[in-house]
């Protein structure tokens, strides 16, 4: 395994009962092994005499004590006794992580388009575990993208939608966006399309759930309380799209602190144009 910079704990350890049941000192033993597993060091393949003498003097122990350490943090499941190895380990680490440079990145992202290229050729069968698209999309899917696939299959649409809920235009009025050519009203009960929240999720791999469901609110909120010809739009996904991008360039200190509600639309909605300057 790589060696990694740092690695990922998870806010929910003050509260694990498994930690409870240890003394203070055992608790730190523990996440000195995570570090040490980290570095790279519980897998290089030492005898395991060898091993224990290095963690050893790692945790500033001798060896016999370090043994009763290890005993201790095996039987509440810790660890692997005889190994160190912390337990589920590669369940609790993002794959990512594991790619410290850019060109190891880089490299495995080529690689996955050559396979998918070769599997299109063959059979023309989509690459389930490598590269994918997201739909409706042009955003290639990278390490950091896979490693929140569970959340972008938990992402629900605001108010439960799934669909996307742009207005249809009539077909006499249809261009090539489906949109017509003077726009429309972003519909009175639209609710952001699971496919509009998969996007930004895969466009900007920072954002976090809550965050595009607040986004979408004041979306809603600010072109709901537009009046006129500027509250129409041809093509809402490019709108949606543009809300996007120009909120997560806002720095962070000038984004707003809560997501607005339909009870308080119409103050979010002009807090929202005054920040980004007005979407076109």
């Amino acid at each position: 395994m790589s060696k990694l910079p740092w690695f990922r704990t998870y806010a929910r350890m003050v509260d694990d009962d498994k930690l409870k049941l240890l003394a203070f000192e055992d608790r730190w033993h523990f996440v000195a092994l995570l570090c040490l597993k980290g570095e790279g060091l519980l897998d290089k393949g030492d005898a395991p005499a060898l091993l224990m003498r290095k963690v050893a003097v790692k945790l500033g122990l001798d060896v016999r004590s370090l043994e009763e350490v290890a005993r201790r943090l095996a039987e509440v499941g810790l660890i692997e006794q005889a190994t160190l190895q912390p337990s589920k380990w590669a369940t609790l680490q993002m794959r990512s992580d594991v790619d410290t440079t850019a060109a190891d990145r880089k490299r495995r992202q080529r690689q996955r388009k050559k396979d998918a290229g070769s599997e299109g050729e063959e059979g023309g069968h989509e690459q389930v575990t490598g590269e994918s698209r997201v739909t409706g999309t042009d955003v290639t899917r990278t390490d950091t993208d896979i490693d929140k696939e569970e959340t972008v299959n938990n992402l629900k649409a605001v108010g439960g939608a799934d669909r996307d809920t742009s207005p249809a235009a009539p077909p006499s009025q249809a261009r090539t966006t489906g949109k017509t050519a003077t726009g429309t009203r972003l519909p009175d009960d639209w609710k952001l399309p699971k496919s509009w929240g998969e996007w930004a999720i895969a466009e900007h791999p920072a954002l976090t759930e809550d965050e595009i469901r607040r986004q979408a609110a004041m979306f809603a909120d600010h072109w709901h309380g537009k009046a006129g010809k500027d509250g129409r739009k041809a093509d809402w996904g490019a709108t949606w799209r543009n809300w996007i991008r120009r909120a997560t360039e806002m720095p962070a200190t000038r984004r707003p602190a809560m997501a607005p509600t339909a009870a308080a639309g119409g103050k979010h909605a002009g807090a929202m144009a005054a920040i980004l300057g007005g979407l076109q």
